[in-house]
């Protein structure tokens, strides 16, 4: 959602920068506003359809994955403690077992902390690669309107109407593939620290 934020946000600047800069060679008259020539793109669609964003939401997916498969062998363990001290506590005086207690307590909250900030490092490292996609979206967009003679490119979501001629979002996403047909995603980092890298899951289905 945020990536397509920003790449509507993009794509409107890009608009603006079509329009000030002209992407066809024609110059406007003196003191006269140019013929807006317009060129429509589905913002959503690219981001959702391009094998490069595919391929970064099947990282993002592998990731979480192995961490979700790391989470259920931790909290069997887990379990497994909290039930020895559970049995235990009848033949231990209860300053030994508040000690254990509260040592196990510990021992939960920085496996739940730690889950947490990997799951937030991954979406950190989908949120930047998504950027660069939506980056070079608008790269590839602006090279089509030059081609097309468009002055004026505006993302499908903030249109009301339009002539179905004026939306080219397959020569877009068509182009995109590519050109980019793969973003890279950041190793995920927890405060500096490296997550270890998990074998890279399949390879995006092109259709």
């Amino acid at each position: 959602m945020v990536a397509g934020m920003r790449a509507g946000l993009g794509l409107a600047v890009l608009a603006l920068h079509l329009v000030m800069t002209g992407a066809v060679a024609a110059e406007p008259d003196q003191g006269k506003l140019p013929t807006a020539v317009v060129m429509v793109v589905d913002v959503q669609a690219a981001l959702q359809q391009s094998l490069a964003a595919k391929e970064l939401r099947s990282q993002r997916d592998h990731y979480l994955q192995t961490f979700q498969g790391e989470l259920e062998k931790n909290r069997a363990a887990l379990k497994e403690t909290e039930n020895d001290l559970v049995k235990q506590k009848a033949a231990m005086s209860p300053e030994v077992w508040q000690q254990k207690a509260r040592a196990f307590e510990k021992q939960v909250f920085e496996f739940n902390q730690r889950f947490q900030r990997s799951s937030q490092a991954v979406d950190k490292s989908f949120r930047i690669g998504m950027g660069q996609l939506s980056d070079a979206l608008a790269q590839v967009s602006e090279e089509l309107a030059g081609e097309l003679g468009a002055n004026l490119v505006l993302p499908k979501s903030q249109i009301f109407l339009h002539d179905p001629r004026m939306e080219v979002t397959q020569q877009v996403i068509e182009r995109l593939n590519k050109k980019y047909p793969s973003v890279k995603f950041p190793t995920p980092t927890i405060e500096g620290e490296a997550i270890p890298r998990v074998p890279p899951g399949p390879p995006a289905k092109r259709n």
